[in-house]
């Protein structure tokens, strides 16, 4: 599964701007890098009394590490999350989501888009935006 949401995450044009790929876990150490943490899975309720299988809500982090040596900097990398929320925003009104076996995703959303770490010198920053993507499985 989380591979299906890296590889759509990448569908977003201007992530190319930043890495070529998505690191799983982890950040490295270079900077204008992206990593995908799963930080919780959470039971959602079934909307129906008949309805089979279950309801979750899996929960991610998106780190982001790059250059924030000077404002413009950090307002532009600040800029680059709040449109990749809008590119998600945009994904749930055409419905256009990752591809799961034996699941379905029936709502992906993010909030949160902040500074979450900078280095002493501020010369580079993490950012940290949270995905919450709901899942019907077990059908």
């Amino acid at each position: 599964m989380d591979k299906s949401i890296n590889e759509w995450l990448l569908q977003y044009d201007k992530i190319k701007q930043i890495a070529e790929t998505i690191h799983t876990e982890e950040l490295p150490d270079d900077t204008e890098t992206l990593a995908l943490q799963r930080s919780g899975v959470e039971d959602l309720p079934l909307k129906y009394i008949n309805d089979k299988g279950w309801y979750r809500q899996y929960q991610y982090v998106l780190l982001l590490k790059s250059s924030s040596e000077s404002d413009l900097q950090r307002l532009d990398n600040l800029d680059w999350l709040d449109d990749l929320s809008n590119w998600i925003h945009q994904r749930n009104i055409t419905r256009d989501y990752p591809k799961l076996k034996n699941k379905e995703i029936k709502k992906v959303s993010c909030a949160n888009a902040i500074t979450y770490e900078t280095v002493e010198d501020g010369s580079i920053s993490t950012y940290y935006l949270q995905l919450y993507f709901n899942i019907k499985g077990g059908i």
